[in-house]
This record gives structure tokens, C-alpha cells and sequence, in this order.
């Protein structure tokens, strides 16, 4: 089973993005845990969208 980057990407950010707000609505508090996971699962999600368009 071969698995590309760019799926990997796009699956690392989602579940980096839900885990930043799904800690914020957990405990109702805003941490830099939170905000720094829910920015780097955006960069992946971005990571995944570039490396779609190069293929």
C-alpha cells in the first residue's frame, strides 16, 4: 500500500487543527499549545495543497 506525502500532509493537518480546538473547547481556555497546534495543522494542510498541485 503506498501512501503519498500528500496524504500524510493533509491527515497530519486535520488532526493537528481538531486537536488544537478540540482542547480549547475541552477546557474553555485559549493555551499556546493550542493556538501553535492548530497553526502547524494549518501549514500542513497548506503543505498538502501545494504538494497536490506540483504532482
Amino acid at each position: 500500500m503506498k501512501i503519498s506525502k500528500r496524504t500524510v500532509f493533509l491527515v497530519l493537518g486535520i488532526l493537528l487543527f481538531l486537536n488544537g480546538l478540540l482542547n480549547i473547547v475541552d477546557d474553555s481556555r485559549i493555551l499556546t499549545y493550542d493556538i501553535t497546534s492548530i497553526l502547524s495543522g494549518i501549514g500542513f494542510l497548506l503543505l498538502g495543497y501545494f504538494e497536490r498541485k506540483k504532482v
